[in-house]
């Protein structure tokens, strides 16, 4: 067996059939995608060769692309600096000797065992403007005059939405940094406590550079699903009011699927791909260091 995983030639057999996997389901649709984004085509007529139309169309004269844009990396950066932080603080709260922790650990990891339709549709009856519990709240406390329809204002939408999705997923990114707390040996803070270093100096000193590959991790995470939302602004606004809740998967749902523009749509995921690839690239730049050990 030793001498069999030794010879390339064998190994590289091994890796063939899910090389080829990889390359029908992976590599042969993005291809055909870009394909689809020179074409016109509405996917039932035959297509017409435009060439870059779509992306010129896109750039210039889709006002609606920029504000998807601007959207998808609000979500991104509430993602990385609102949820994440918050996230290690419940972190932080639910890993010290006290009682109930395992009880408030299932309640802030609770919301993540829910289906994001189902959260969506919670919080749409909770923002509802007519029965919905947080204008009613916000009146029982005396605040009527800040009442109002969160979905379907343009000033509110977004953030409304942007507090769904934190609420969904803090708990999951506290669950993560909460079992690398765990890894962390006691003897650490026990020695630093020694030499005066408690509360805060322990966790800058010996809590975030031991969390180091974790808080990378989480902050892929968070930009992996902040690239790909969908869900939870389908079903909370569709993208409204005017576009200012959309992103830019819903908007290439929108134009493939429901306006049949499939060369468009195409060219809104090729852009959603090279997004994708430039910003792994930027974070892995950004957070690649060399591991720390004490």
């Amino acid at each position: 067996m030793e001498k069999a995983l030794s010879n390339k030639k064998i190994i590289a057999l091994f890796l063939l059939p899910g090389l080829i996997v990889f390359l029908v389901f992976y590599f042969v649709p993005i291809v055909m995608t870009a394909y689809y984004s020179l074409q016109d085509w509405d996917g039932i007529n035959p297509m017409a060769f435009i060439g870059l139309d779509n992306y010129t169309k896109m750039f210039t004269a889709d006002k609606s692309f920029w504000q998807a844009v601007w959207n998808s990396l609000a979500f991104l950066l509430v993602g990385v600096l609102i949820q994440l932080p918050v996230s290690f603080g419940l972190a932080l709260l639910v890993s010290r000797r006290m009682k109930g922790r395992k009880w408030f650990r299932n309640i802030y990891f609770f919301p993540v065992v829910m289906s994001t339709t189902m959260v969506s549709l919670l919080w749409v009856k909770i923002y509802d403007p007519n029965i919905g519990m947080l204008n009613t709240l916000m009146e029982t406390l005396g605040l009527g005059a800040w009442t109002g329809a969160w979905l379907g204002d343009t000033k509110t939408a977004l953030l409304s939405v942007l507090i769904v999705t934190t609420w969904h997923y803090v708990g999951y990114n506290m669950l993560i940094l909460f079992a690398g707390m765990q890894g962390i040996p006691e003897q650490y803070y026990e020695a630093a406590k020694l030499d005066g270093a408690t509360g805060w100096k322990a966790v800058r000193h010996i809590t975030f550079p031991l969390l180091s590959d974790v808080l990378r991790i989480c902050i892929v995470l968070n930009v992996i699903y902040a690239l790909k939302t969908f869900e939870s602004v389908y079903v909370m606004t569709n993208g409204g009011p005017l576009n200012s809740t959309t992103v830019i998967a819903l908007k290439m749902f929108q134009e493939a699927f429901l306006k049949q523009n499939f060369g468009y749509g195409s060219a809104l995921a090729v852009f959603m791909v090279l997004e994708c690839l430039v910003i792994s690239w930027v974070l892995n730049k950004v957070l690649t260091q060399e591991k720390i050990e004490y």
